[in-house]
C-alpha cells in the first residue's frame, strides 16, 4: 500500500513517452475499445463541432461511471485522441502501486488531490500542457449515484483561465445504466457521447461565471440527449 506522500509525489510523465503510448494503443485503444464496443457500442454526436480544434484543450464531462474515461477518449476526434491525458483522484486510483501504474499506462493519468492541488501536481499538469497534451476532467469530482449530474466544482474553470485553454463540454448517457457506482461489472447498454461547442477561456479571472457557463452548456447537451438536468 502506497503512503500519502508517495501518492502526492507520483511522477506520471513516463506515460506520455513513445513506448508508453504504444502500450496504450494496444491496451486502451485496442483491447478496451473492443470490449466497450461489445458492451456499449458507443455513438458519438457533435464531433463536427470540434473540427479543426487543436490541442491542448480541457475536455469536461459529466461523470457516472468508470466507463466514462475510456469511452470519451475513444470517441474524441483523432487529432486529440492520442494526446489527451486524464486527472484522477490520487486517494482512489493510486493507493495501490499496480493500479496507479495501470491507469497511467491506459490513460496517461495525473493523480490529483481532492482536498487541494499540491505543488508537485501543479508541476505535472504544467508539464502535460507544455507538451501540448489535452486534459480530460470531471468537474463534479466524483461519480453520480443516481445518474443525475451533480454540482460542478470550480477547478476546471480555474485551469482554463490559468492556462488559457478552451473547454470542450461532453455529456454521456448510458454509462450509469451499464456500470454505475456500486456495480461490480458492466452490463450491456448503449452509450451516447455528445460533444458541445468549445468554450473559449475567459480574459478575466471570474472562474465562477465560467463554471456557470460550463454547467449551462452541459445542460444543453443533456437536452439534446433527451434528458433534463436540474
Amino acid at each position: 500500500m502506497a503512503s500519502t506522500d508517495e501518492e502526492l509525489q507520483y511522477d506520471s510523465s513516463w506515460a506520455r513517452r513513445p513506448l508508453a503510448r504504444v502500450g496504450r494503443m494496444i491496451v486502451a485503444l485496442g483491447l478496451m475499445r473492443f470490449l466497450i464496443f461489445l458492451h456499449n457500442a458507443p455513438r458519438a454526436h457533435g464531433r463536427d463541432r470540434l473540427k479543426g480544434l487543436q490541442g491542448p484543450v480541457l475536455v469536461a464531462s459529466n461523470h457516472a461511471s468508470h466507463l466514462d474515461t475510456p469511452i470519451i477518449l475513444q470517441s474524441l476526434p483523432r487529432p486529440l485522441r492520442g494526446r489527451t491525458g486524464v486527472v484522477a483522484a490520487a486517494d482512489y486510483f493510486f493507493k495501490n502501486r499496480f493500479t496507479g501504474w495501470f491507469v497511467c499506462l491506459c490513460f496517461a493519468t495525473i493523480p490529483i488531490e481532492r482536498s487541494g492541488i499540491s505543488e508537485h501536481t501543479r508541476e505535472q499538469i504544467n508539464g502535460m500542457v507544455a507538451d501540448g497534451w489535452s486534459i480530460l476532467l470531471f468537474p463534479e469530482g466524483t461519480r453520480t449515484r443516481d445518474g443525475r449530474m451533480g454540482r460542478l466544482k470550480h477547478g476546471t474553470a480555474a485551469m482554463s483561465i490559468q492556462y488559457g485553454l478552451p473547454i470542450v463540454p461532453v455529456y454521456l448517457t448510458g454509462t450509469h445504466e451499464s456500470h454505475g457506482k456500486g456495480s461490480k461489472w458492466p452490463t450491456p447498454h448503449r452509450v451516447h457521447v455528445y460533444f458541445g461547442e468549445p468554450i473559449p477561456p475567459r480574459t478575466d479571472d471570474d472562474y465562477r461565471a465560467l463554471t456557470t457557463e460550463l454547467r449551462e452548456r452541459l445542460e444543453l447537451l443533456a437536452a439534446e440527449a433527451g434528458r433534463a438536468e436540474p
